[in-house]
């Protein structure tokens, strides 16, 4: 373990408090000086307080801001700070409805994929180096991909929004919603028999990360 390590300082900011815990846990016994933090405005605080070498991020905090909101700030406002995302999800645009914020260089992870804790080492230090992430965002296993706009409409479902919801929020009807959600479901490849809830499906796909967008 060298010095340069040891006096690393990282924020770790998740909803999850398992996902924190097991983070924050596995670089603190490799020399890190963690912060934690479980919601946006406790990550920003958490970065001024303890100005940090790297932030490691989720990005579905489950409210109005997201984690590509911390990221953008942190961004503009501490540019010298390293951009890790550790995300279930394949795809931003899974994650979050303004995946844009996302700035340019930041390290992608998707957590099934992270096979030790030197993954996240390794990605930490590229962040704040500047090394191009060429090959973390998506491995080559094969999984079902949709578009931008049907991610949109998954991720909505995932957090419980009707059809006409839906309809309403991409300012169409419900039988063009309705049209949309069974290309979706084609897409994932799920069954929509008469008794078969594609839904259900659908939203335990995106909640296991097994989808990207093209």
């Amino acid at each position: 373990m060298t010095t340069e390590t040891r006096a690393m300082r990282i924020v770790v900011a998740d909803d999850d408090a398992f996902t924190v815990s097991l983070v924050s846990g596995g670089m603190s016994a490799r020399g890190f000086a963690v912060a934690t933090a479980t919601s946006v405005a406790d990550a920003l605080t958490a970065v001024g307080d303890t100005d940090p070498h790297a932030l490691i991020t989720d990005l579905n905090f489950g409210s109005a801001e997201s984690g590509a909101d911390l990221l953008s700030a942190v961004s503009e406002d501490y540019p010298w700070v390293g951009l890790v995302v550790l995300t279930s999800h394949r795809s931003p645009e899974l994650a979050v409805p303004n995946p844009g914020r996302i700035p340019p260089g930041v390290v992608y992870l998707v957590k099934s994929q992270l096979g030790a804790i030197d993954d996240l080492i390794d990605a930490v230090h590229r962040s704040i180096s500047g090394q191009p992430d060429d090959d973390v965002r998506i491995g080559d296993d094969d999984v079902p991909t949709v578009t931008a706009a049907q991610a949109d409409v998954l991720r909505l479902l995932a957090e419980g929004a009707s059809t006409r919801a839906l309809a309403e929020h991409r300012g169409t009807t419900v039988r063009a919603v309705e049209t949309m959600l069974a290309r979706l479901f084609t897409a994932l490849g799920l069954d929509t028999s008469e008794n078969a809830n594609p839904r259900v499906a659908a939203v335990t796909l995106w909640q296991r990360g097994g989808i990207r967008v093209r």
